[in-house]
């Protein structure tokens, strides 16, 4: 188990798969927290949503290694694992004031100009959603992008999401993400054990991915619980897989005449196992590895 596993899960839950850490209300009990959680909400948007790019986020070690202690973190998890927590997030709508909203990457704008609504939100109050980016923003403050008013912006932005977000359309969207090549990472923004969205996203543009790779905190982007094995028998050296693993696992073993699979290099996110023609990947934990069980 990771150590935010051996933190916030049990003996039979991963931290992601635990009820109780998509509950706002649960994780931060008393009126006093909830309050203070919720302005640090409205200031973590309000600070870094249209920032991503600025050298202060991405580059600075000590920044970085500082958020992650505060519990700024992520964990790749596979298609399966992500239905899953679609459906305990769910449960959390149910169980509480909190709705599920399809949002925009805001990677993805900075770096691109585009908003591509592949993230899913959750396990906070309906008026922060609506508050942070979903439904409606700030009144006043950031004039950053382009120096646009927010209420011009406001409805740009509501263009594409989907607020409130049903479980049948989310389930969705994971099988379309799945599809393009994107990895799925489970996330929380600063307040651990509090699980507070899924994103789906690839190489160029995750800032997460970015500050473990190019800053070196690992601990915004943990690998998964699984590892991918081919199976030689049954690879025929097509080569589908290679369009999708972005971590540089994979290569092609021209003693064996068929793929390998690196598994100190290997994130565990199955989109090699997904786009397979053949059956010849197979998935398989990453504790039943003792020289990796605890590389995370």
């Amino acid at each position: 188990m990771c150590h935010w596993c051996n933190q916030h899960g049990d003996r039979d839950h991963k931290w992601y798969e635990r009820v109780e850490n998509y509950l706002f209300n649960k994780v931060f009990p008393t009126p006093e927290d909830q309050e203070r959680v919720k302005q640090e909400m409205v200031k973590t948007f309000a600070d870094t949503e249209w920032r991503y790019s600025d050298a202060e986020f991405i580059r600075n070690h000590d920044f970085l290694q500082a958020r992650a202690s505060k519990g700024f973190s992520s964990q790749i998890v596979i298609k399966e694992e992500m239905l899953r927590i679609l459906k305990i997030a769910e449960e959390a709508t149910k169980r509480e004031d909190s709705i599920m909203v399809a949002g925009h990457c805001p990677c993805r704008l900075v770096y691109e100009g585009t908003r591509d609504y592949v993230c899913i939100g959750f396990g906070m109050p309906v008026t922060m959603s609506m508050e942070i980016g979903y439904g409606r923003l700030p009144g006043e403050g950031l004039t950053e992008y382009g120096g646009a008013e927010w209420k011009n912006l406001r409805k740009e932005l509501r263009k594409g999401a989907k607020v409130p977000l049903k479980l049948e359309e989310a389930e969705e969207l994971i099988d379309e993400w799945e599809k393009r090549g994107l990895w799925h990472i489970v996330m929380s923004r600063g307040r651990l054990p509090l699980i507070e969205a899924i994103c789906n996203c690839e190489r160029r543009y995750c800032t997460y991915w970015m500050n473990r790779f190019r800053s070196g905190v690992k601990e915004y982007v943990l690998k998964g619980h699984y590892i991918a094995r081919v199976n030689p028998l049954k690879c025929t050296s097509c080569g589908h897989c290679f369009d999708r693993c972005q971590f540089g696992a994979l290569h092609y073993s021209k003693t064996s005449d068929n793929v390998d699979i690196d598994m100190y290099m290997c994130f565990g996110c199955g989109l090699c196992y997904s786009a397979c023609p053949n059956e010849a990947i197979e998935l398989i934990s990453r504790a039943k590895i003792p020289a990796i069980k605890n590389l995370w």
